[in-house]
């Protein structure tokens, strides 16, 4: 390839050579590249029509030398919908950077979790939900650089599905950091935190979004999504998934929703959730406020949210955004 400094296309975006290389079905979107040795072009030249079998195709990409490869925004959906299928392959491609392999993998659990807040009862959306946790914490433990690189990506605007990713990558990363030979219950866990916030999906945009103070009939309705979100996934999941769904807003003083738990009645996925859950809500930008600084979101967890968090696990959350290994003997 070369040194040729590709433009940005207004309706359209970039996707890796190294992914498509590994796609061998039917593509489901129109392929467009940019031609080595053009200058400035209005715009990617189509290069394959949607449905065409790639695996067919695969020469055009080693017998030629495109600068770039772009598929239209409307297609994203469906691009990362079929690398859903192959995702397992890139981890294991030498030929992608970590930084690939965070923007394939962190976009496509984004489209994935948006799809089970729109239909939560589907088993076909749960199933891909299981898949790419399984996929996430593949891509964790294969290299101490992962999380951070997917944390990289993670946008300062809030969305439910994308506050539901961050926490999951979070919580991962946090329970590494405590429990480092406990992967069994890993699995079940994350898809717990991955899954946290689906009680959502039953509660009206209006409230949601507010741009504004909730009253308290409005904070009632919001109280309600854990047991939503239990009731939705509890013939889905395994019991720690519910566990996290159902108890992630429990507080170690014991004011926390919806039972009022306290210190060891809340189990240890559910404490470690419950830090990445607010510590992710204080650092991305919200209807009713604008996002803190890391630094800013750390100090207001530590001074004003005191009793809300185990501080053996708070302490060590910190520990692991700062990238220094905390000694335990768990």
């Amino acid at each position: 390839m070369n040194s040729l400094i590709i433009p940005k296309f207004e309706n359209y975006v970039p996707v890796s050579k190294n992914c498509l290389m590994k796609i061998f079905g039917e593509i489901t979107f129109d392929l467009f590249i940019y031609p080595s040795g053009k200058k400035m072009l209005k715009e990617p030249v189509l290069l394959l029509r949607k449905n065409t079998l790639l695996a067919d195709k695969k020469d055009i990409f080693t017998e030629r030398n495109f600068a770039g490869f772009f598929i239209r925004k409307d297609d994203v959906a469906n691009f990362h919908h079929l690398i859903e299928n192959f995702i397992h392959m890139l981890i294991d491609d030498a030929q992608m950077t970590l930084q690939e392999k965070s923007e394939v993998i962190y976009n496509c659990a984004q489209h994935v979790i948006q799809d089970v807040f729109e239909d939560p009862r589907s088993g076909k959306n749960i199933k891909r939900a299981k898949d790419i946790t399984s996929t996430i914490i593949q891509f964790a433990l294969l290299d101490n650089a992962s999380i951070p690189s997917l944390l990289q990506l993670s946008s300062h605007d809030y969305y439910t599905f994308t506050h539901c990713l961050n926490v999951a990558v979070f919580s991962i990363g946090l329970w590494q950091s405590i429990f480092p030979k406990q992967e069994q219950e890993l699995m079940d866990f994350a898809l717990g935190c991955i899954l946290h916030d689906v009680g959502k999906s039953r509660i009206d945009d209006a409230i949601l979004n507010k741009p504004g103070p909730l009253t308290a009939e409005e904070f009632d309705i919001i109280k309600r999504h854990p047991q939503y979100g239990y009731d939705l996934m509890k013939d889905m999941v395994k019991d720690i998934s519910l566990d996290v769904i159902l108890h992630h807003h429990e507080k170690h003083d014991g004011r926390g929703y919806p039972e009022g738990l306290k210190g060891e009645q809340i189990s240890d996925p559910v404490k470690i959730a419950a830090i990445a859950d607010v510590y992710d809500a204080l650092t991305t930008r919200r209807a009713y406020a604008e996002a803190r600084d890391p630094f800013k979101a750390m100090l207001t967890m530590k001074e004003e949210m005191v009793g809300h968090f185990e501080q053996e696990k708070f302490i060590s959350f910190i520990h692991m955004l700062s990238g220094k290994k905390r000694p335990t003997s768990q």
